[in-house]
């Protein structure tokens, strides 16, 4: 193998495993906003209080749920009673007797301060995509270089999934094939010959 064709088979390696990567993406995306369209909650994860099993950049996609169905030990999305505006996803420790639920981060040592009133609760985890969300995690604690170190990963990945192969420098597998027309010439001892 030459030297070409050896850079041409990293070329075209690059090109494909930059698409995969770029189309997983996407996909993780796409899983991340479309259950917004069917009523489901989706929001990223900023604090390590659910480690080990839920992480800082994750994203939960939480369902509807009624908070007379949560029961102590579920995780449950709800509005941040000590932050309003923010939501807050914990775990159900016990429902006190005016309907409000404590809830605690499995890695924080107490629980949390402040109960939360039952029509705050937003929904029930059902589905954790992993490090999707890390971009807004890193933004949110002003980590702007991480991302746009991402964004420049991305842009690099495109250049490459997009890259336009020269037909002849392409490997031979992944040339596209030459289609030659057929002429007809009319041959009075054999009718139907193509030539």
């Amino acid at each position: 193998m030459s030297a070409s064709e050896a850079r041409e088979w990293a070329w075209f390696t690059a090109s494909v495993l930059a698409r995969i990567v770029l189309g997983t993406f996407v996909v993780a995306v796409l899983w991340s906003v479309l259950p917004i369209a069917f009523g489901w909650t989706s929001a990223v994860v900023v604090s390590g209080s659910m480690l080990p099993k839920i992480r800082p950049g994750d994203v939960a996609i939480a369902g509807p749920v009624r908070a007379a169905d949560l029961r102590p030990g579920m995780p449950v999305l709800v509005e941040n009673p000590a932050k309003p505006g923010r939501l807050l996803l914990h775990r159900v420790v016990r429902r006190n007797t005016d309907g409000t639920l404590v809830t605690k981060g499995d890695a924080n040592p107490t629980t949390d301060s402040m109960p939360v009133p039952a029509a705050a609760v937003r929904g029930l985890p059902r589905l954790l995509i992993r490090w999707i969300g890390l971009p807004v995690y890193w933004h949110g604690r002003g980590e702007d270089r991480k991302v746009l170190a991402t964004v420049a990963l991305t842009l690099a990945l495109l250049v490459v999934a997009t890259r336009q192969e020269d037909d002849a420098a392409a490997p031979r597998h992944a040339r596209r094939p030459q289609h030659r027309r057929a002429r007809f010439r009319w041959d009075p001892a054999m009718p139907n010959r193509k030539v």
